[in-house]
């Protein structure tokens, strides 16, 4: 059986981890935008992991992110689908049904982070 707190962590890491990913991605073919606001997240984590204020703090925001993110993603792979549809093969298949179910995971994720948004013991225990 997996622990509340455990739980709370792998959702965290595996969000940071897809993000970082993704960013890395973009990153090799030419786009630094997303490594950086990755990366930034990331360092927030690590410089805050003993403040527990700045830390709920960063938590918030980042999963506050990943809702943003996810419904705009929502949004427009509807809108894509049932205005009119967009001619980029790579936006395509970013917004199809893959595209929707990633941003429904991750939509999940960030309410899961928004309302579970207070520090858990894993990070007192495990350092």
């Amino acid at each position: 059986m997996i622990k509340k707190a455990d739980l709370y962590f792998f959702i965290l890491f595996g969000s940071l981890i897809a993000f970082l990913a993704k960013g890395i991605f973009y990153a090799i073919i030419g786009s630094y935008l997303p490594i950086i606001l990755a990366l930034a997240i990331t360092v927030s984590f690590l410089l805050t992991r003993d403040k527990t204020k700045y830390h709920n703090i960063i938590i918030k925001i980042w999963a506050i992110s990943l809702i943003i993110w996810s419904i705009l993603r929502i949004v427009i792979g509807v809108l894509n689908h049932f205005v009119k549809p967009l001619t980029e093969n790579h936006l395509q298949q970013q917004l199809g049904i893959q595209g929707m179910i990633i941003s429904i995971i991750i939509l999940v994720f960030g309410i899961f982070l928004l309302k579970k948004k207070t520090r858990n013991n894993w990070l007192q225990t495990e350092m």
